[in-house]
This record gives structure tokens, sequence and C-alpha cells, in this order.
């Protein structure tokens, strides 16, 4: 005969049960849904409104800079037509010097030279000879 005992023997009635661990679940309740809803949305709420306003501080301080860039701008576009047309004056006077009566002409005005052949005039006194 055989000695056994009910603590080596299995019960083939009772199903095994898996050992129990020391968790505990928390159930979700509607109000514990209602409570991380609201959570999230402070979340997202406040996620929102940092970014909001860091894109309104990026966008105001792009904005001044933009507008000191075209001030800038306008500024060298000014100095840029000024010097177009200084430019323009100086290749007018360029080849009005590449004719000879031209050259002539300022010879006589302001270095008093005259050709050989001509005698100068010189009116004195006021009026110009008038």
């Amino acid at each position: 005969m055989r000695a056994t005992s009910a603590a080596t023997k299995p019960n083939r009635h009772q199903p095994e049960q898996p050992p129990q661990t020391t968790r505990t679940s928390v159930r979700r309740t509607s109000s514990n849904r209602q409570q991380s809803g609201k959570k999230r949305l402070r979340l997202w709420a406040v996620l929102m409104i940092v970014l909001f306003g860091w894109a309104g501080y990026t966008f105001f301080g792009q904005s001044s800079v933009i507008a000191d860039k075209a001030s800038k701008l306008e500024a060298s576009q000014t100095v840029r037509a000024e010097s177009e047309k200084t430019l323009g004056e100086v290749k007018a006077e360029i080849k009005r010097l590449q004719d000879p009566e031209y050259i002539s002409q300022i010879a006589r005005k302001e270095y008093n030279m005259y050709k050989p052949e001509e005698i100068p005039i010189r009116v004195t006194g006021e009026g110009g000879g008038e």
C-alpha cells in the first residue's frame, strides 16, 4: 500500500490557480476617466499656449528685423541711384572731352588760351559791356 498525502496529490475537481501577486489593479470609474480627460485637455491647452506664445515672439522679433533691413535696402537703393546718375554724367563728360571743339572752349574760358590768329576781347566794368 502506498501512503499518499493530500498535499502531494492534486485534486482533479479544483482547477489550479495562478499565484497571486501583490499588485492591485485600479478600476477606472467614470469620474476617473473625466478627471484624466480634463488633465489631458489642460496639458494640451498649456502646450498650445506655449506654442502660440513662442510663435508670436518669433514673429514680432523677425518683423522688426525685416523692417530694419527694408530701411537699409531703401537707403542703399537711393545711394545706388545717385551713383548711377553721377556715372552717367561722368560718361557724358568723357564723351564731350573727346571732341576737339569742346576742349578749345574749355581752354579759352578757364585757362585764357587762344589760337594764334585770335584777338581776345576783354570787357571791363559793370554790366559786362552792355
